[in-house]
């Protein structure tokens, strides 16, 4: 014969099972993180001296930007004041940067 089948059984509320509900306070936190976010996403990209103010630009590329042009000036600064050629990968700096040429750049 085959053995006894038991089965626990829990009494009292039902577990919660996946997303929690949506509660407006951490919306409205979430929402205001995501805005000074954003703010200081186009903070930097204004600093970027090689891009048009009406540019729209990926986050990615704002910090693949910026953190080329870091590079420059301590390029610069390493080389005791003197101008530097910015024509070294993966940037160049006579005219405008355009959201292509960085994303092209960057997974080469």
């Amino acid at each position: 014969p085959l053995p006894p089948f038991q089965v626990e059984i829990e009494l009292g509320p039902p577990k919660k099972v996946g997303k929690p509900k949506h509660c407006p306070e951490n919306a409205a936190r979430e929402r205001s993180r995501v805005q000074t976010l954003r703010r200081a996403f186009l903070a930097l990209q204004a600093a970027l001296p090689s891009v048009p103010p009406d540019t729209k630009l990926s986050k990615l590329d704002v910090l693949i930007l910026a953190t080329s042009y870091i590079a420059h000036l301590t390029r610069t600064l390493d080389q005791e004041g003197a101008p530097l050629d910015w024509a070294q990968p993966p940037l160049q700096l006579q005219g405008y940067l355009h959201p292509m040429k960085v994303t092209s750049l960057s997974t080469s």
